[in-house]
């Protein structure tokens, strides 16, 4: 079949809300590990509480047009192969549920800060390394929810290669960047330091994928879609 070139301007579109969100609610979001080392950190995190809270709002919601952008492809995958169709929405509702999941963490994480505003000096060691926990919570979860959409970025990249809907040194540098960043996650529970070109990367890849789907969309000429 004919692919629908504006099914791709609409991804495309999808891709730049998700970018337009997504590089505040990480800008808001201030959390670090070495936060903890000073015996105030949960004060410095109440005061930035209302900026953390809509970090929070803003990752949600660009988690969310995720799952809006496997659901518009999955009949499209499904028509190519249903198994990899099934595999990869099935992969995006998992990483929504675990991206929840982190914010929830980040969340109490603010109750905290707030029960340490209240009690003042009393029990400041227990409150920190409770804080400390929630943080290190949080970022566990924010890796496994990198991988989970690593594999779904892969699948559709391995789709896009495949049926030729982008040129195929898009698709085949989305497979090579987004593999270098799952790499990256996995390196990192291991406790091995690792530079942030390797996550940086694929941002770049996706600023570059989602110029062309909305100029070009998916090729229309291409009879896509299609079991090779």
């Amino acid at each position: 079949m004919k692919t629908n070139q504006k099914t791709g301007r609409l991804i495309g579109l999808l891709l730049l809300l998700i970018v337009v969100l997504g590089i505040p609610s990480v800008n808001l979001r201030g959390l670090s590990t070495s936060m903890a080392a000073s015996p105030e950190f949960l004060n410095e995190v109440f005061q930035k509480s209302i900026q953390m809270r809509l970090a929070v709002l803003l990752d949600i919601a660009a988690s969310a047009l995720w799952l809006v952008a496997a659901v518009i492809l999955f009949p499209i995958i499904k028509h190519y192969k249903k198994g990899l169709a099934l595999s990869f929405l099935g992969i995006w509702i998992a990483y929504l549920a675990v991206i929840l999941f982190s914010n929830i963490s980040h969340l109490s994480l603010l109750s905290l800060s707030q029960e340490f505003v209240k009690t003042g000096a009393a029990n400041v060691d227990y409150l920190n390394t409770l804080g400390l926990l929630k943080i290190e919570e949080y970022f566990w979860a924010h890796f496994m929810a990198i991988m989970l959409y690593a594999s779904a970025a892969w699948i559709f990249y391995y789709f896009l290669f495949r049926t030729q809907l982008v040129p195929r040194f898009l698709s085949g540098w989305g497979l090579i960047a987004i593999s270098l960043a799952f790499m990256a996650c996995w390196l990192n529970i291991f406790d091995i330091s690792v530079s942030f070109y390797f996550f940086l990367q694929n941002g770049l890849h996706m600023i570059v994928l989602l110029l062309w789907l909305l100029i070009k969309g998916f090729n229309a000429t291409e009879t896509a879609a299609r079991p090779a």
